[in-house]
Parts: C-alpha cells; structure tokens; sequence
C-alpha cells in the first residue's frame, strides 16, 4: 500500500510553514491514533459501568441514556455545522480541538457525583469521539488514492477497534491494581478505582492533543465544484446523490445499532446471566475485541477492494452486503449458556460488523465527491447515533421491561440485533443496485 505518495493536486494547506516534510503513512497514523483514543475514552465506561451503577445508584434506563443519549442529542445538533467545518476548514485544527473535549469530558466523568453532571461529562466525551470520525476520514482520503481508499480506511478502523479492545483490556488490568482510593493530601479527596481509570483516560487524551500538533493539513482531492457554496446549495446537491447515499446511510446506521446494542449490554450479561465480575473478563474481552475487530478491518479492506476491482462501486456495495449477511447470526450471543460460546459469537458479531461499516464508510469516499464529504459522514455520524446509541440500547430494556423479561435483557438484546443485521443487508442490497443503474449514465 503506498502511502508515502502525498497528492499533489493542488496546494497544499498547512498549520505552519516551517514544519518539516510529513510522509502521507505518518499523517494517517496520527490520524489513527486520534480515533483510538476518542474510541478508548468512550468505550471504557462499558466495562466500568457495573462499578460505576453500584457506587452511584444509577438504573439499566439511567445508563441506557449515559451510552447512548448523552451522545445522540448534541451530536444532532452539531452535525450540519460540523459537516461544513470538515468540509471548509482546517480539519487538522479541528481533531485538536475535538481531543482536547474529550480529555475534559473524561476528567469531569471521573469526578461526577450527580446524574446531571455524569450525563454532560458522557455528552462532551461522546461528541468528541464520533465528530472526530468525519473530520479524520477527510483527511485519510486526501492522504491516499481512490484505488487503495478501502485499505486505508481499514487502517482507521484499525484504531478504532484498538480503542475499544484497550479500554476493556486496561480497564480490566487497572481494576485490579489501582487502589481503591487516593491520598486526600492530593488534593483529589477519595476516589474509587473506576473513577481514577477516567482519569488516566483523560491525562492519556491531553498527550494526545501534543501529538496531534505534528499533524499537516493535505490539498483536497477530487472537487466537483470549487467554489464556497451556501448551506441551501450544498443540501440540494446532496440531494442528487440520494438513491445512493439514503440506503448506504441506512445500511452503516443498522450494521452500527446491531453491534452499539452488543458493546453496551454484553458486560451485564456476562454479570447478571453468566455470574462473571469485570476483573474475570476485562482482559479477555479486550483480547477478543481487538482480535475481532482487527481481522473486521483486514476482512473490510480486503473484501472491499475485491468487490472494486471486480464490480466496481457497486462490487464495493456487494460486498458489504455479504459481510452483514455473515453477521446476522452471531446476534444470538446472548443466548449462548456457556462463556466460549458467547465469545465466539459475539466476536464474529463485532468481526463482520466492523467489516461492514469499513466498506460502507469507503463507499461513501469514491461515491460522494470531496466537498459533500463531511457533511455526509456527519449526517452517518449523527443518525447513526440517534438511532444505533440514541435507541438502541433504551430499545433492549423496553422490549425487556414490555416483554416482561425485567433485568433479563438477552433475548430482547437478540431481536434487536437480528433486526439491524437484517435490515443493513437489505438497504446495502438497495444501494449497490442504484450505484449499478447510476454507472452507464456516468461513463
């Protein structure tokens, strides 16, 4: 994979002139590195959140609305702003200032008390770690060609799936050694074991920020129109691409319902069904997640660029829908009685998840033309949100509450992910067919 040829389509936008030369590999390492740790600062909650509902009194509802709410309802608001920022701003400059909120939403996590407070440290966490996702996309495609789009993205999802697996890896090895307490002469007070991995969390974000300060900005690839348009002008031209982008939308959004539904309630399944504590399963659930999501993003990248080579745009549409066909299955995880049957599922669950939201996001970069970008990964980033964190996890533990299964949530966790597998297959199907009536017209 070359990605040391830097683009030289057009001048290049830089934070500072007297910066040294920046190879494109490094620049996409960075920018991998800012979405594990958005991704780790986020998830880490899901293996704490048993600790942190016993030591603050919270409900399944009241963390429910901390995974998902807290999440879903600013990034609503902020997502058309932050489409138009990716897509007309300094992007680099952009992702400092996104992991510098996320490093003070894990900060003010660790020293919450109150829902309230709790619920706004999880929004600025949150936010932060998924609006980074438009904003690094831009830039790891201006940083590479479209023939090798699909394998650089696998390597953004590389750091995502680091993110999530560390979390629950060294949130699982820092329980047991972290003591239980600090040194009031710290001037911190006392604080529980959960709490002061937030911190760690929060401190390993600030370092990051540093780092990203070596980040340039790279010349824009593939404009269709240069000019600076307004909002109303943009939102129509979006809508030309519609029959393409409404169904791969639909199809990333259920592919990521299925698999937020997995991510939040696995560990109280683990603990109410399976009788296992977090410090029995920290280590191998983080072990099992990486594992699973770095074989996703190989099988991504790889299925994805056959499917191009072969079919083309719509060949990269196909093969999403194979990889989500694959997963619909493993959504029975939390039906399995024993702990390796529900490890095995529940990581071909995540592996070929992953694999489908990597092809889904390299569509939308050969398919969608540079300008209408961010504004349409924002729109992923936010509907995806609203639905896959927003509902999802409230649907588990309605259906649980209206079926009457009460704090018995796997089978309502199945239906809901059997559902989404389901519906991502269907509307990929869909996109790759108008991705197929559109080619002639284009050639």
């Amino acid at each position: 994979m070359d990605l040391d040829h830097m683009p030289t389509s057009a001048p290049a936008r830089t934070l500072s002139l007297c910066r040294p030369a920046q190879s494109a590999g490094a620049s996409i390492a960075l920018v991998a590195l800012a979405l594990l740790g958005g991704t780790a600062a986020r998830a880490v909650l899901s293996p704490l959140q048993e600790l942190l509902q016993s030591d603050l009194g919270f409900s399944d509802n009241q963390v429910s609305l901390l995974q998902g709410v807290a999440t879903a309802l600013p990034l609503a608001v902020v997502s058309m702003p932050l489409g138009r920022l990716v897509d007309r701003t300094n992007r680099t400059r952009l992702l400092i200032t996104l992991v510098l909120l996320c490093a003070v939403g894990s900060a003010l996590t660790a020293l919450a008390h109150s829902f309230p407070v709790m619920f706004v440290a999880r929004m600025m966490v949150g936010v932060a770690g998924f609006a980074a996702l438009p904003a690094a996309v831009s830039l790891a495609a201006d940083l590479s060609q479209p023939a090798k789009r699909s394998k650089v993205i696998a390597l953004l999802g590389m750091g995502q799936v680091v993110g999530v697996g560390g979390a629950f890896f060294f949130a699982g090895s820092l329980l047991d050694r972290l003591p239980a307490a600090l040194d009031a002469g710290a001037g911190l007070g006392t604080l529980a074991s959960w709490r002061m991995v937030q911190l760690l969390f929060s401190g390993g974000m600030l370092a990051l920020a540093l780092m990203l300060l070596l980040l340039r900005e790279p010349a824009r690839q593939e404009v269709e129109h240069a000019e600076v348009k307004g909002l109303r002008a943009v939102l129509v031209e979006l809508a030309e691409h519609r029959r393409v982008l409404v169904p791969l939308v639909v199809g990333m959004i259920s592919v990521g319902m299925a698999d937020s539904a997995a991510n939040i309630w696995a560990v109280p399944v683990l603990t109410r069904s399976l009788h296992l504590q977090p410090a029995d399963f920290g280590a191998w659930m983080g072990l099992l997640l990486t594992a699973a999501g770095f074989l996703g993003v190989i099988v991504g990248g790889v299925a994805g660029d056959l499917g191009q080579r072969f079919g083309g745009n719509s060949g990269l549409l196909g093969a999403a829908a194979v990889v989500a066909a694959l997963a619909t299955p493993m959504a029975f995880f939390p039906l399995m009685s024993s702990v390796w049957g529900f490890a095995a599922l529940l990581g071909s669950l995540m592996l070929f998840g992953t694999s489908a939201g990597i092809i889904g996001t390299a569509a939308i970069t050969v398919t969608i033309p540079n300008e209408l970008r961010g504004i349409s990964l924002s729109l992923v980033a936010t509907f995806g949100n609203l639905i896959g964190l927003g509902v999802s996890p409230t649907l588990v533990t309605f259906v649980a509450q209206v079926a009457g299964y009460g704090a018995d949530i796997r089978v309502p966790l199945a239906a809901v992910g059997l559902t989404a597998s389901l519906i991502s297959v269907a509307a990929y199907l869909v996109a790759m067919r108008a991705v197929r009536a559109a080619q002639p017209h284009s050639t």
